[in-house]
């Protein structure tokens, strides 16, 4: 097969995998009783049998096979190779057979020549791959305004995008039986179907992980509204806050009560997953109040972090937190790169009396000013590794910065990427957050340099999720509501 050929088959694949290889030959037909071999357990042969019915509506002809080769593949790697007449699926574990289905679901092209669809095929290829790194998180946020159908939209591009967490912090609409005071009182969301995701996110290969903010962030709403998800309408828990209520009064015994009971109803919510994500970024205004003004300040954040952190290590799962607080601005060695501690919390030092089982969010948005200008070093990340902290580079909107990191962590054998968010989740920002990040945490050897073909692949995978949900409404379509603004857009971006 020609290199334009190649080019135009791998363009189809997010993540690109690590070996590809396409040849000429007689396609593959997906055909009832078509022949697929299944090398590894004989407990996956029924989710096989369930996506191909999912994907390509077929009832396949499955022989299970015994292979050692099949036995040393990690747990998420996958073998296929695709001849003209047999499909060869090489997994040790079902979520290295989903990774199988997920890479030849992109690549399978629907026969020509017809007007209506009669079927699918595959060519001859041999693909080996596996991911670089162990955790590739996306984070989603659950405004006021975000519907959960968009979340569920999210959620399966990620898990197809081979994502296998999703950080979901819910922006004060989780409506919580223990307070329900901690929710807007006019605005939650339906908890069924949250737990409805939480099931499909199994299902589906990616792990639903609850993030509650225990530090800063305890308004609940972005800073720039103005609005307080408690305090708007409770007034009297003002206490429960530092004066300005951005803030959680963290030497105010009731607050660590309260807290305990919202984060652990959060987490068994969600299935008990293998972490939680606790927040503690940008608390610029920590340790103001009175009763907190005559503390050490170090020694109350310390305090309170590691309360959670063992009350979750003794629930089997490893806590979350960003990096942000825990390094001083002005220090030149992170000159040129986000850290939010300031000099009067004296809180540099504080990495040292943490459990080194603390995941650490190191969230880095920029990258080079100029073409021209070396390549970032990433300072904090290093840092935090060379402290034996198991670290999580958090990309955002650049992609050059995306896929600088991803390089670096693949690199240094980071614990792997989460990439954030927050309130742009959709328009052409779609295809870093979805794309870019999807590429930099599975394969970040690969860079797309089609810009055009990458967003019309990432288009096609929309579609897909699309017919997945049965969309029947304009603005569930495409990684926008609207084409044009009609006057009130739910996803304004400032």
């Amino acid at each position: 097969m020609n290199a334009e050929e190649t080019r135009i088959l791998t363009d189809r694949l997010i993540p690109v995998p690590k070996k590809v290889k396409f040849k000429d030959g007689p396609v593959y037909q997906l055909r009832k009783g078509c022949s697929v071999v299944l090398c590894g357990p004989a407990a996956v042969r029924k989710t096989a049998a369930a996506l191909f019915k999912s994907y390509w509506q077929i009832v396949p002809g499955i022989t299970v096979k015994e292979s050692s080769a099949a036995k040393k593949l990690s747990s998420e790697a996958y073998r296929i190779k695709v001849t003209g007449f047999e499909l060869e699926i090489s997994a040790a574990t079902a979520a290295g057979l989903m990774n199988a289905m997920k890479t030849l679901r992109q690549l399978a092209e629907p026969d020509r020549g017809t007007e209506k669809l009669t079927g699918y095929f595959l060519v001859q290829c041999e693909i080996g791959d596996e991911p670089a790194m162990e955790f590739r998180g996306i984070h989603l946020c659950v405004f006021p305004e975000t519907p959960l159908w968009d979340i569920e939209k999210q959620i399966r591009l990620a898990a197809y995008h081979k994502f296998n967490y999703a950080v979901i912090e819910t922006w004060g609409v989780f409506p919580f039986e223990s307070h329900p005071e901690f929710c807007w009182a006019d605005r939650w969301i339906d908890k069924k179907e949250l737990k409805r995701l939480i099931r499909l996110g199994k299902e589906l290969g990616i792990t639903l992980v609850p993030q509650f903010n225990l530090l800063g962030h305890a308004a609940a709403s972005r800073s720039v509204t103005g609005k307080h998800a408690i305090l708007d309408y409770h007034p009297e828990l003002q206490p429960l806050f530092e004066p300005e209520g951005w803030t959680w009064c963290v030497s105010n015994p009731n607050v660590r009560r309260i807290l305990t009971d919202l984060v652990l109803e959060l987490y068994e919510f969600y299935d008990r997953p293998p972490f939680f994500h606790i927040g503690c970024d940008e608390a610029d205004n920590i340790g103001t109040c009175r009763d907190c003004r005559h503390h050490v300040l170090k020694d109350l954040v310390r305090d309170h972090i590691l309360y959670f952190h063992d009350l979750f290590r003794k629930k089997g799962a490893r806590i979350i937190m960003w990096h942000d607080m825990l390094l001083e601005k002005g220090d030149p060695r992170w000159k040129g790169y986000i850290v939010c501690g300031l000099p009067k919390h004296k809180l540099s030092s504080l990495y040292k009396e943490l459990p080194r089982d603390i995941v650490i969010a190191d969230w880095q948005y920029g990258y080079k000013a100029k073409d021209e200008d070396p390549e970032p070093e990433w300072p904090t990340t290093k840092f935090f590794k060379n402290e034996k902290f198991s670290v999580l580079v958090c990309p955002w909107l650049n992609t050059g910065g995306t896929v600088s990191l991803g390089k670096m962590a693949a690199k240094e054998k980071l614990f792997g990427m989460l990439e954030t968010t927050w309130h742009v989740s959709h328009d052409t920002k779609f295809l870093n957050i979805f794309g870019h990040a999807a590429c930099s945490a599975w394969n970040p050897a690969v860079i797309c340099t089609d810009a055009l073909g990458f967003r019309l692949s990432i288009a096609h995978h929309v579609r897909q999720i699309g017919w997945d949900m049965k969309v029947s409404e304009y603005e569930k379509t495409g990684f926008a509501q609207y084409q044009v603004d009609p006057g009130h857009h739910p996803h304004q971006i400032y």
